[in-house]
């Protein structure tokens, strides 16, 4: 037993391959070319033994011989390591010998039923496509010479089997059970390939999807990582953008009385230019903030959707420009802009998104632009596209920075202002999510275009009060009760100044205890509220005031750092009127209280 495994194995120690799984495919193919050699060569030497012992024709018995010491020299192939040779031998050896067996023992022995055998050991010997062509090609070759030479007769049988009724039934019967038995082998050996190779895929599969499974698991675990990361991120920036829009609030809002008081008192003209740039600094810190805010909202996947509605385009163009001419004032640049004749008086558009999207176009062509230089904003229709360009005179971007001037923390920098990097990158965020595009066009040495295209739709609505002529066209708020709920000593100083100098007449509490207090005492026209006060929380405090039977009715505005809509959706569905950022620009909050004071 040991030999005859030592026999089939031979050669499969020196196989030379790339990897262990060639090297075993390998091996059982050795394996089995030795077992089916040293099978048909037991068959060849029984059969013609047999045939010698019924007839006593040695016509077939040296070539039986022959036959063994080729399949034996097959084995001897193999174990010189020339795998390939072997098999396309065993292929040759094969073929000659069912010939030759064929031609001299006649139809008697139907070895032409080998013909399958061998056509599927030549797809089982060979994996390279030619070698499986040009042993298919050698079967089929031998077996159409062997018909040939069946029906033709070009040589006929040497042994003549019909003399003799016994022998012609022993020889068929001994021969048919031989091919059968060949063909069971292929068979046998195409099954346990088959499966091998199944379960080697369902290994593979089961690794795979184990793989996957611990790669979902490492990614869900980042991704759990990452969500923290930046939840923490938004919390701390939500936080610091509240804790620096306080004090700002108190620098903006001393920078705009600066500015009230010398349009009211022309002795202060010499001030006039410190105010602005006071204002100037103060804005663009603001709008920094929000940036950073913004971007933060759209990295959590929380940024703002459109919400439509009637807007007065050119009103609103007139308060965006007028709000910006201090800053450009700064560095003595002007203001350009027109509004095409065919644009409706009314759009369909999110007036918040758009202030947002323009604001953050103005700044940058104002920081960009050269001194005393223009910027020129001009809104026109293209079919059924509103166009609204907002060009420069600065010095242009390389058509290398425009492919990525959209990206977050992509600047131009040149030798007057350099970026923070995301207000572009927001305003193609707005601009998309109001249903448009942006794009940008430059010249090196000329300056700088960006257009924004969006859905051009008109809306019927009525005109609003134009504030471009502020603070001289202020509405007075004679005999206005307002009290101001504020813990921010600097906040409660700057807005009862501007609020007194509308003539109002302001109470100030602390906390919200003290706010309601003195808020049944003095029974107020309006409630201007920080969210963020110390004790009982703006929040508490707006909840104790609906529920109040004296304050239930009085007009809220809310006035806080937190920028974040969930915080200004969180305080109005409480039961707040209006929701201010800090800080507060006093022409918006002049506008919000002459809603509610008649």
């Amino acid at each position: 037993m040991n030999l005859l495994q030592r026999i089939v194995t031979t050669g499969c120690s020196n196989v030379k391959a790339t990897s262990l799984q060639e090297v075993e495919d390998t091996q059982r193919i050795i394996r089995f070319v030795n077992t089916l050699c040293l099978t048909c060569a037991a068959m060849s030497l029984s059969l013609s033994l047999c045939c010698h012992y019924l007839i006593g024709n040695q016509i077939i018995v040296w070539p039986a011989f022959a036959e063994a010491a080729a399949f034996v020299t097959i084995i001897c192939v193999n174990w010189v390591g020339r795998h390939t040779l072997a098999s396309i031998l065993l292929i040759i050896v094969s073929n000659v010998t069912i010939q030759y067996y064929s031609a001299v023992m006649g139809r008697v022995t139907e070895f032409h039923l080998l013909f399958i055998f061998l056509i599927g050991l030549s797809l089982l010997l060979f994996q390279r496509p030619f070698l499986r062509r040009l042993a298919i090609g050698i079967t089929i070759g031998c077996f159409m010479a062997g018909e040939i030479n069946m029906y033709f007769g070009f040589y006929p049988p040497a042994i003549n089997f019909s003399t003799v009724f016994p022998v012609e039934f022993v020889i068929r019967w001994a021969t048919i059970p031989s091919i059968l038995i060949l063909d069971m082998m292929v068979f046998t050996f195409y099954i346990k390939n088959a499966d091998r190779l199944r379960n080697r895929e369902m290994t593979q599969v089961r690794k795979m999807l184990e793989t996957v499974r611990l790669q979902n698991s490492d990614l869900e675990e980042l991704t759990a990582k990452l969500a923290r990361a930046t939840d923490a991120k938004t919390v701390f920036v939500r936080e610091t953008s509240h804790e620096i829009r306080t004090p700002l609030n108190a620098i903006f809002g001393i920078s705009q009385l600066l500015q009230l008081k010398v349009a009211q008192d022309r002795s202060l003209a010499p001030i006039r230019l410190l105010a602005d740039h006071l204002y100037a600094a103060s804005f663009n810190t603001r709008e920094i903030i929000n940036n950073v805010l913004e971007f933060s909202r759209i990295e959590a996947g929380k940024a703002d959707t459109a919400q439509n509605s009637s807007l007065d385009i050119r009103e609103w163009l007139d308060n965006v420009v007028n709000i910006h001419q201090y800053i450009a004032g700064v560095k003595m640049v002007r203001i350009r802009y027109n509004i095409s004749e065919e644009v409706p008086e009314f759009l369909f558009l999110d007036k918040m998104l758009l202030t947002k999207m323009i604001n953050n176009l103005l700044s940058n062509a104002i920081k960009f632009t050269a001194s005393e230089s223009n910027v020129s904003i001009h809104i026109f229709p293209k079919g059924e596209r509103l166009n609204i360009t907002v060009a420069d005179q600065g010095e242009g971007i390389s058509e290398e920075r425009q492919a990525t001037i959209f990206d977050a923390f992509v600047s131009e920098r040149n030798i007057f202002l350099e970026g923070t990097g995301l207000g572009l990158h927001i305003t193609r965020h707005l601009a998309e999510a109001m249903g448009g595009t942006i794009d940008v066009k430059s010249q090196i040495g000329i300056g700088t275009t960006f257009t924004v295209c969006l859905p051009l739709e008109g809306a019927a609505g009525l005109p609003g009060k134009d504030l471009k002529d502020w603070p001289e066209r202020m509405m007075n708020l004679n005999a206005a009760s307002i009290l101001i709920i504020e813990d921010d000593k600097m906040s409660q100083m700057v807005l009862s100044r501007f609020l007194c100098s509308l003539g109002s007449r302001v109470t100030l509490a602390s906390d919200g205890v003290e706010g309601m207090l003195l808020g049944r005492a003095s029974k107020p026209d309006i409630i201007i509220l920080d969210a963020h006060i110390p004790g009982m929380s703006g929040k508490d405090t707006l909840t104790h005031i609906r529920e109040d039977d004296v304050l239930k009715n009085v007009p809220v505005i809310i006035a806080s750092g937190d920028a974040f809509n969930e915080a200004s959706e969180e305080m109005i569905n409480a039961g707040a009127n209006e929701y201010l950022v800090k800080p507060i620009e006093f022409k918006a909050l002049h506008a919000t209280l002459t809603k509610y004071i008649e």
